[in-house]
This record gives structure tokens, C-alpha cells and sequence, in this order.
């Protein structure tokens, strides 16, 4: 067991700025002496561990899973991880470098295979839940907790100032954008960078496409092309044939372009 370890390390962290005492002293911590051997949860380098908490992983475990402080595009900032409470994952996750998640004693639960661009920042009072398959890019704030209370001194009124968020799966939340308390978005959305979120879009259209200060739907039938391979296809067509628009024609069995926009992306390259 012990070379078995030793043999992983060196083949799988080498060159990855894997924190070795980090990783080895988190899945300890979490897990049982069997399962955290197989090292589910790698902390890389950059990254505090001020509170673990309780994680939850409802799916099998295999080493690198879930991913904390991995680099992708930008090199600046600490990653912070802060868990009073519960952090559950359903399968393969990456929160990527320089993010901060602080968990106030509730919980925050991912679906399987979800990233979460660099610099973002999550603020769990109630719960957060958000779906498989979806993307939060860089800069992003959700908070489901205001703290502090305003009253309308015309009728004194005081709203709610905490209330949970529900993202939906294959979301697609563009950089710089800030999701408050109680915004429900539904399967298949896309948002604009640098929009505001702050209520329950998720019976007003299909497909949706929001953006804007505060968040309005500004159009409908819209999805992410998920599919690896039909990518490279338009990437190719845009690139080196200089095509600036595609027309892709729709198929009777396919009327919403599912074999674009459906697959199951892997959060994990490698």
C-alpha cells in the first residue's frame, strides 16, 4: 500500500503544484483511512484551508475528483476555503485558483462535473445548489445572504434578507456576474457577464438568455454547444475558413439540437 501511494504521487503530482501535505492532510480528515488513500480530493498549491468541515461525495471515489485552487488562465490571489458546515458533491468538481467559498453553517451542493472560474467568490447563508454540467466563470459572486436588513420607511416594511439559490444544470454564468439571495435559474441558461440576479427565472422562458443590471430575460432558444467534438467542428469553420455565421439544419428527432448541446462534459481533462 505504501509503494502503491508513494508510486501514485510521483506519477500523478509531479509538475501538477499539487500541495502534497495539504492534499494528504484533507483527505485524512474527510474520509477513512481506505478511501483517503485514494486521494478523492487534491488541494494544490495557494490554497488555505480554514475550515474543512463536513464533504460529502455521493458518487465513487477515484483520486482528483475535487479540486481545489487548480490554475487555469490567472495566477493571482489565494484560494480560501472556509466550511462550517456541509459542502456535498455528486461526482468530478473543480473550484479553480483564487476563489473563496465560505460556508456559514449551511450547505452548498454540486452536481456532478461543475467548475468554478477563478476569482469567485460564494457566500453560503442558506443553501446553494448548483446543477451538473454547469459553468461559472471567473469573477463571479453568489450570495445567499444579505446580513443586513433595510425597512421602507414609508410603510415599514423589512424584507427577507436571506434566501437560498438554486442554479440549474448545463448553466452557463458569464464572468463578473453577481447571483443574490433567492435567484432560481433553470436548465440550459446562459448569462451575460456582468449581470445581476436577484429573483426565480425559471418559469418565464425556455432556453434563456439573461443579462443586464438588474437580470432580464433578453431572449429564448438559446444553449451552450457542449459536445467536444461539434466544436472543434465549428471552431475549424470559423477559424481556418473564415466563416463568421453557420447554419446548422435541425433534424425531426432532435428538434433542440441535443446532440450539441447535451453531452456530458467532463470537468477533468486529465
Amino acid at each position: 500500500m505504501i509503494k502503491s501511494c508513494i508510486r501514485f504521487i510521483l506519477e500523478k503530482w509531479r509538475g501538477k503544484a499539487i500541495s502534497l501535505h495539504k492534499t494528504i492532510f484533507a483527505n485524512l480528515i474527510v474520509f477513512n483511512l481506505k478511501d483517503a488513500l485514494k486521494f478523492p480530493i487534491w488541494i494544490y498549491q495557494g490554497t488555505n484551508l480554514e475550515s474543512i468541515g463536513k464533504i460529502k461525495v455521493n458518487a465513487p471515489l477515484h483520486p482528483g475528483m475535487i479540486r481545489f485552487g487548480q490554475r487555469k488562465f490567472f495566477r493571482n490571489g489565494k484560494t480560501v476555503i472556509i466550511n462550517r458546515g456541509t459542502m456535498e458533491f455528486d461526482g468530478d468538481c473543480t473550484i479553480l485558483g483564487g476563489t473563496t467559498v465560505n460556508v456559514l453553517g449551511h450547505s452548498i451542493h454540486f452536481g456532478k462535473e461543475v467548475m468554478i472560474g477563478e476569482n469567485t467568490k460564494i457566500l453560503v447563508g442558506p443553501r446553494i445548489e448548483i446543477g451538473d454540467f454547469t459553468r461559472i466563470a471567473f469573477g463571479t459572486v453568489i450570495m445567499s445572504a444579505d446580513f443586513h436588513h433595510v425597512i421602507n420607511i414609508a410603510n415599514g416594511v423589512v424584507k427577507r434578507s436571506l434566501a437560498p439559490i438554486t442554479i440549474g444544470k448545463y448553466n452557463w454564468i458569464g464572468c463578473n456576474s453577481t447571483i443574490k439571495k433567492g435567484t432560481v435559474t433553470p436548465d440550459y441558461c446562459i448569462v451575460s457577464s456582468n449581470s445581476l440576479l436577484l429573483k426565480d427565472y425559471s418559469t418565464e422562458s425556455s432556453y434563456p438568455f439573461i443579462a443586464g443590471m438588474p437580470g432580464k430575460i433578453k431572449g429564448q432558444g438559446l444553449r451552450r454547444v457542449y459536445s467536444s467534438k461539434h466544436s472543434e467542428e465549428l471552431r475549424a469553420l470559423f477559424e481556418e475558413k473564415g466563416m463568421e455565421e453557420v447554419t446548422i439544419q435541425k433534424e425531426a428527432d432532435d428538434p433542440d439540437f441535443s446532440r450539441y448541446c447535451g453531452e456530458e462534459i467532463k470537468v477533468h481533462s486529465n
